[in-house]
Parts: C-alpha cells; sequence; structure tokens
C-alpha cells in the first residue's frame, strides 16, 4: 500500500468523526481492529491508532505513550521486529528485544485486586474461559495479544538454553489466556528438556481440557507418550501415539514409535480399542475432547448461525465441533453453510 492510499484511508476515516470524543473513540477502535483482521500486516491500524491519540486529553495521551509503545513504536511493531529476527535464526538479538516486550507488559498490565488483563483471540477463548474458572475480578481486555509477546519470550530463552527461566515467563503468558494450549506445549515442551516428568504429566492434563482442535488433543497424547517412554512403561506409551494418530497425523509420532521398538527390543503391535482405554484408566486421563470446549463451541455456533452477517463465526465454530467429535448435525450445519457461502461468492 503506498502512502497516498494510506492517506486517503486516514483522511475518509477522518471525514467520519463527529467531534464527540466517546463515539469517535469507539468508532476508530473499530476500524483499527476491522482492518488488523483483514491484514495483520497492515500498517493502518497503527495509523488509526495515532489519530485516535489526537482526540486524547494530555494524561490520557501520555499515560498511551508510556504503556503502549516501546521506544517509540507500538508493541506489536516492537514484537513483529522480534519475531522477523527470530524467523531468520537470529535468537540472540531477538531475546533481547523479547526481554524488553517482557518485561514492559509485566510492569504495565499487572493483575490487581480486583482487575486482570487478558488476550483472548476469540469470543470462543472468551466464553470457555468464563464457563471453565467463573472469575470473579474484573476482566480487562488486553490491547494486543500478550500471551503471543511472552510465549516468543520463552521459546527465545530455551534456544539459548535458558529453559529454567522460560518457565515462569510461560506460566505469565498463560496468566493472559489460560484456555490458549500454546503457551502450555512449550511449557510442556520445558518440562520435557529438564526431564521433569511429574509437571510434564500435570501440563498435559491441564491443557486437553482446552484444546480446540484434533491435532491439538493429538499433540497433548503425543506427549503423554514420551511420559510413558520416560517412565519405561511402552505399552501404555504406544496406546497414547497410536491414539495421537486417530486424531491428527502428528509428525514425531512414528519415529517415537521406532525409537520405543529400539527401546524394548520388540516390533511394534497396533494396540487394539481395549487396550488405548486401559492405558488412559491407568493414568487416570479422561479420553477425548473437553466437554466445555464442545458446550461452547454448539452455543456460538446457534447464536452464529441465527444471524446472516456472521455466517464465518457460524462455520468457525462448527469445525471446531466437527473435527473434534462425530456430530451428525452440526456436520449438515456446516454443509449448509460453505454452501451458502460458495453460492454467494459465485
Amino acid at each position: 500500500m503506498t502512502e497516498q492510499e494510506k492517506t486517503q484511508i486516514i483522511e475518509e476515516l477522518r471525514s467520519h468523526l463527529t467531534g464527540r470524543q466517546t463515539e469517535d473513540l469507539i468508532y476508530l477502535q473499530q476500524q483499527a481492529a476491522a482492518y488488523a483482521a483483514q491484514d495483520p500486516k497492515s500498517e493502518i491500524p497503527a495509523e488509526i491508532l495515532k489519530l485516535a491519540y489526537t482526540l486524547l486529553p494530555q494524561e490520557q495521551l501520555s499515560y498511551l505513550q508510556e504503556t503502549m509503545f516501546i521506544g517509540g513504536r507500538l508493541l506489536d511493531k516492537y514484537y513483529q521486529e522480534a519475531e522477523a529476527l527470530m524467523q531468520k535464526g537470529q535468537t540472540a538479538k531477538a531475546l533481547t528485544l523479547t526481554k524488553k516486550l517482557y518485561e514492559h507488559v509485566i510492569q504495565h498490565f499487572p493483575e490487581t485486586d480486583t482487575e486482570r488483563f487478558f488476550s483472548f483471540r476469540n469470543l470462543l477463548e472468551s466464553n470457555l474461559y468464563q464457563l471453565m474458572y467463573r472469575p470473579t475480578k474484573k476482566l480487562l481486555k488486553a490491547p494486543f495479544d500478550f500471551t503471543r509477546f511472552l510465549t516468543a519470550h520463552a521459546y527465545n530463552l530455551v534456544e539459548v538454553r535458558r529453559t529454567e527461566e522460560a518457565i515462569p515467563v510461560l506460566k505469565d503468558a498463560i496468566r493472559y489466556d489460560p484456555v490458549n494450549p500454546d503457551p502450555r506445549f512449550e511449557l510442556a515442551e520445558a518440562y520435557k528438556l529438564l526431564n521433569d516428568n511429574a509437571n510434564l504429566l500435570e501440563t498435559v492434563c491441564d491443557t486437553l481440557p482446552i484444546c480446540t482442535s484434533g491435532y491439538a488433543i493429538s499433540r497433548c497424547y503425543a506427549n503423554l507418550g514420551f511420559y510413558c517412554v520416560n517412565l519405561k512403561d511402552y505399552k501404555s506409551a504406544v496406546a497414547f501415539y497410536y491414539e495421537s494418530l486417530n486424531f491428527a497425523d502428528h509428525p514425531a509420532v512414528p519415529g517415537e514409535l521406532r525409537h520405543i521398538e529400539h527401546l524394548s527390543g520388540k516390533p511394534i503391535v497396533p494396540p487394539t480399542r481395549e487396550m488405548i482405554n486401559a492405558a488412559f484408566a491407568k493414568y487416570q486421563i479422561y479420553h477425548g475432547p473437553g466437554k466445555e470446549v464442545l458446550y461452547v463451541a454448539r452455543e456460538l455456533a446457534k447464536q452464529a448461525q441465527a444471524d446472516e452477517s456472521r455466517r464465518n463465526e457460524a462455520i468457525y465454530y462448527l469445525r471446531v465441533v466437527t473435527e473434534l467429535i462425530h456430530d451428525e448435525e452440526a456436520e449438515q450445519n456446516l454443509k449448509a453453510l460453505l454452501k451458502a457461502a460458495e453460492e454467494n461468492h459465485d
């Protein structure tokens, strides 16, 4: 997008301002979110925020400049710079940035006795949190995905072999979104490296109820297989690894099964359903997707289906349900929505 195009967009938005501060700020916030959803790398949301700042009293403006920026850069832009370094393999440089980002977030967006910031990625996560945790504190919407920021910092710490330091960072990342499995998966990987079997198992058990995809459940079961290998319970490990493959084609599983063959000195025999159920019972692991996830996804799908403008939301929720279990009604509703979307596109 050219500078002229960006200028035209901002001027168009400016023309819709009413002069009523509250209304204008809400309008600009909505427009920034819409542009960010269309293109996460777009520079337009930052430009809209700059326009919003001009509407604020000096006191509020100073607060936003202190909390939303590091070195004159918006926090998400600062994170994107760190992410670009990570992708290039420049971990040490990226770590310097993510450390500053982590410290900034913890300092300026703390939990208090009455309030707590959250970085829920969607309506499913926010509703799931309400159902599972029954919060008593006031929930404040974080301006950016702090869970993602902090998880990146922990990843960099692990990459430079400072794994123990990554543990509290990941726990902070989880605090900003307790129903996002991603930081919990990174926490499990850290415990693997530290040979901390007890905390590995606890982390897997905490992650399973919030999985919203077959791949996430598959990854949990693969971690259970890893845990059982450490205990030399190869029979249970094989059962968990095979059940992992029933939910998704997890790429690490075939290699782990060959590793078990090497350790046990016996060829792998595919487990029966009874053997798989026995492994789950032995370790008292709840089998299958979380009931809360299915309930919330179904309810949100019903609400979204009632509003044609929310068709894409309904499709997302129904896909969550149908990926996790066989649900004939959900499958039929999903097919109908996909067909309608295709017809409208044509």
